[in-house]
């Protein structure tokens, strides 16, 4: 007779779908938050960078129409990269992304491929390298800061034919 009931309790145990949810819950959870809190982080990180796109974009263009070969106007491009003012008075697009940190490297001849195209296409190159500190969540995880590079290259509009003459020794 007790056996019996032993042996009812255990089948009604095991058949007893009460707490199944709750124990499958605790098995995914932390597996669902780390997937979540990733998801969160990497779109966080895509922004910074679309921020850091941006601005070499402004800066490209921007330098694009005045002489790239003058300190001034480098100065000035590389200030519109990071803050969107010339003068670095704004606020800064991405924390820790300064105007040291950009590159702008002096008018170059395009490929071959695109010569036909409106005269001599000179192109200046705005490089960057930044850090992507702000890990947040993954840094629990003792990843450090992620150097990420980025680059815009932009054809010199009004100052080609200076170039060509400057080159030709005229």
């Amino acid at each position: 007779m007790m056996r019996a009931r032993h042996h009812r309790g255990l089948t009604r145990l095991t058949l007893d779908e009460a707490g199944a949810a709750m124990v499958e819950f605790s098995l995914l959870a932390p597996f669902m938050l780390t997937l979540a809190l990733g998801m969160f982080e990497f779109g966080r990180f895509l922004y910074q960078y679309q921020l850091v796109v941006e601005g070499l974009r402004d800066a490209g263009r921007y330098i694009a129409r005045l002489d790239p070969t003058l300190e001034g106007s480098k100065s000035a491009a590389k200030n519109l990269a990071v803050t969107g003012t010339i003068d670095g008075t704004g606020d800064e697009r991405v924390a820790g992304w300064t105007a040291d940190d950009i590159e702008i490297d002096e008018p170059t001849l395009a490929d071959e491929s695109t010569t036909n195209y409106r005269g001599t296409p000179y192109v200046v190159r705005i490089e960057t390298i930044f850090n992507y500190a702000d890990l947040g969540f993954l840094s629990a995880l003792g990843l450090p800061a992620i150097a990420v590079s980025a680059a815009h290259e932009q054809r010199v509009i009004d100052r080609a034919e200076d170039i060509v003459s400057e080159e030709e020794g005229g």
